[in-house]
């Protein structure tokens, strides 16, 4: 089994981060109803009837049997959902409206290509109601509402990527979190911090440090210890960890980034406290920044 790596600073006391509210933080987003009709019709299309059509339109699934000089269009029984674009946008544009079993010729890149529609499939879409929804057997979902809040939740996810409100309200439970704990500092590791942060702050450019003393800047480094605690703390609960293994392994990618380096000189610079002090923050900032998604999701698709 492999050797796990731990950190001596302990969370004596533990704020949770889903008692804090950041409610304030969840505004500026609109839907995208384009967007929302576009997702709409992708749910109904995959819930919807297959029937045989005689006539191509926008959205049928048509079976080709192209003649050409260019490879990519010498085929027979090739499957085109029409409007994808996969195909070819021109060569689908010129689909709709041909009848099965219909020949015509378009031109791609100046190169003639005969195309004999031999199948079309239309799908008929289902009418939108909660009892259509009820019986797509979506998990959570029955009602024509539940689905509409689903599709605009999944425009929220993109959302927050984007925003600079999610960033800051992670940014406030991290605060918050740091400042309810009560964290138990291993004095080796404290300061090995503080020499880090005075290494760290002199490599600062005037910009970033602009309206920070420098108390405030050493304790950005302080709370990543405090943080790591709680993060160690949570890992261990949630039944995983960090190994020497994982440390080596991130020492091995280091060396093949910068092959003239000395192995030694590398792990010197990364040791093995800074990578399990990183690594256990970034576990519970990850698991903020999931709650951060999942409270804008809720927040801003309430009333929807």
């Amino acid at each position: 089994m492999a050797e796990a790596l731990r950190i001596k600073t302990r969370a004596a006391k533990t704020y949770d981060y889903r008692s804090v509210d950041i409610s304030e933080y969840a505004v500026g987003f609109t839907p995208d109803e384009e967007q929302y009709e576009r997702d709409l019709a992708r749910v109904l299309k995959r819930y919807g009837t297959k029937q045989e059509a005689q006539i191509v339109e926008y959205g049928d699934t048509v079976t080709l049997t192209c003649v050409s000089e260019l490879p990519r269009y010498n085929k027979t029984g090739l499957p085109v959902i029409v409007g994808k674009g996969l195909f070819g946008k021109d060569i689908e544009d010129a689909l709709v409206g041909m009848r099965n079993g219909e020949t015509k010729t378009a031109l791609v890149d100046e190169k003639p290509v005969e195309i004999t529609v031999s199948r079309i499939v239309h799908t008929v879409l289902p009418e939108l109601t909660d009892e259509n929804v009820a019986s797509f057997g979506m998990e959570g979902i029955s009602t024509v509402r539940e689905l509409r809040r689903s599709l605009i939740k999944k425009q929220v996810e993109g959302f927050v990527l984007e925003d600079e409100n999610a960033d800051m309200a992670s940014a406030f439970i991290w605060q918050e979190v740091a400042r309810n704990s009560v964290i138990e500092r291993d004095p080796e590791e404290y300061a090995h911090i503080l020499k880090k942060a005075e290494r760290k702050i002199g490599d600062f450019a005037a910009e970033q440090t602009e309206g920070m003393d420098h108390d405030s800047l050493v304790n950005i480094f302080v709370s990543e210890l405090d943080l790591a605690a709680i993060g160690a703390d949570m890992m261990e609960k949630d039944g995983t960890c960090l190994t020497v293994e994982d440390y080596n392994s991130y020492i091995d990618k280091l060396c093949e980034a910068y092959p003239d380096r000395r192995r030694e000189d590398i792990a010197a610079d990364h040791t093995v406290l800074d990578y399990a002090i990183e690594n256990f923050a970034n576990y519970l900032a990850g698991a903020i920044d999931r709650y951060v998604a999942d409270c804008f999701k809720e927040l801003l698709t309430k009333g929807i």
